[in-house]
């Protein structure tokens, strides 16, 4: 037993080494090595303002939806408005990011109005009596 702890001991002193003495410093400017994910963007002002015009499919879509809703109250013809609302809505969820709460009112009052909408025309067809023949 004692020549394999020998053999052992000999083995873990030849894979390690000895810490070798730091002869200079390093420069401060090359330790400075941050991931990129940490260092903050800076957007120029055409970034800005592009990110400001994408939010234009999700401000149609609460228009469309805020219209749908009030029209569904009192006809089911705005239910394309609605659907369009809805429709849009999906479309901004992907390409606009930024404007969430723009875009979720939007689907919410586009799926609203489309209830409203169903409810009138089951509501219409429950009333209409059948023709006689």
């Amino acid at each position: 037993m004692t020549d394999a702890r020998a053999a052992g001991d000999e083995l873990r002193f030849e894979l390690t080494r000895p810490p070798e003495e730091v002869t200079g410093e390093l420069d401060y400017a090359s330790t400075v090595t941050a991931p990129t994910e940490w260092v903050p963007y800076v957007y120029t002002e055409s970034e800005l303002r592009a990110l400001a015009s994408r939010r234009a499919v999700s401000v149609a879509s609460l228009c469309f939806g805020a219209v749908g809703l009030a029209g569904a109250v009192f006809v089911f013809w705005t239910a394309p408005l609605s659907l369009a609302a809805v429709v849009l809505s999906v479309w901004a969820s992907r390409t606009e990011r930024a404007a969430v709460s723009i875009w979720a009112w939007g689907l919410g009052t586009g799926l609203a109005g489309l209830v409203i909408a169903a409810g009138w025309i089951v509501l219409i067809s429950q009333g209409i009596s059948p023709i006689p023949h």
